[in-house]
């Protein structure tokens, strides 16, 4: 059995496999197994999300699939396109400027230095106060999908000193709510001032906090906008470092929803078959 060559990428602290499989590498791969094994942590080289790059099937310089986790995959992740986009460009697959097909549409991103920017869009209406009561504890939050992946907002004063602990419980509460059958991410979010959020996270299929999320940034930063909270240009605080988000908006309708931020690489080389071939959870 051979080795699989791989990039491991951070972006703002959401770490992801990329596996290029354009020549099909991976075409007697079990994914969904493939997955859960080589991101757990500590038995495997564990990441965010498993990423694939496969030939373009929509029109675009090329593919991207995105495997959570938990094995399930997901229609985009918006930090990942963003490492992915960096690595498409510093391998010679797309220019600095490029289209990825993905399964929440296309994405459009384009490369700056160390910084990667790709556009997003909103795939759902947006939904203000809804009550929920999750593990017994009352909660308001404001919900939409962007690019496919469902979000909940909640506003919560002095999240960045939240326990790790309330932060799991409470988001693992809400993702699991019977509002959500299909299971949602759950941002926690306070106002700093009217263009800067900080924001925690705890994403379904991860089913855990990770340090940062993209399309959560997106989701915060224009329910922020409606609720007459922020302004773009938005600057958004994660445990991982920074994330921009910019718009334009038209009441409800919001244009040209671009997120940026930092997308380096951490390491290069082969997973060894052992690395998938142990009995994954």
């Amino acid at each position: 059995m051979q080795g699989i060559p791989f990039v491991k990428m951070s972006g703002a602290g959401n770490d992801f496999i990329i596996v290029d499989n354009r020549g099909g590498i991976l075409r007697d791969m079990a994914l969904e197994r493939f997955a859960r094994a080589v991101c757990t942590r500590r038995m495997s080289l564990g990441a965010d999300q498993l990423m694939i790059i496969e030939p373009a099937t929509s029109g675009g310089d090329f593919s991207m699939r995105t495997i959570n986790a938990d094995g399930v995959e997901a229609r985009m992740c918006g930090n990942a396109s963003r490492c992915v986009a960096r690595y498409a460009y510093t391998r010679g697959i797309a220019g600095a400027r490029m289209t990825i097909d993905t399964l929440g549409g296309p994405v459009y991103a384009r490369i700056e230095g160390d910084e990667a920017c790709v556009t997003l869009q909103l795939t759902s209406g947006i939904e203000l106060d809804r009550v929920l009561i999750a593990d017994g504890e009352r909660h308001v939050a404001h919900t939409v999908q962007v690019s496919g992946a469902p979000h909940a907002v909640v506003y919560m004063d002095g999240v960045a000193r939240a326990s790790n602990e309330s932060i799991r419980r409470m988001g693992a509460a809400i993702r699991h709510h019977p509002d959500f059958p299909q299971g949602i991410n759950v941002n926690f979010v306070e106002v700093l001032d009217d263009h800067t959020l900080w924001q925690r996270t705890f994403e379904r299929g991860v089913e855990g906090e990770t340090l940062a999320c993209g399309t959560g940034a997106a989701a915060s930063s224009v329910i922020g906008a409606v609720l007459g909270k922020v302004d773009a240009p938005v600057r958004l605080h994660v445990l991982g470092g920074e994330l921009s988000v910019s718009f334009i908006r038209r009441g409800n309708t919001f244009d040209e929803l671009l997120l940026g931020g930092p997308a380096w690489f951490v390491a290069e080389g082969v997973l060894h078959p052992e690395a998938w071939s142990w009995r994954a959870p």
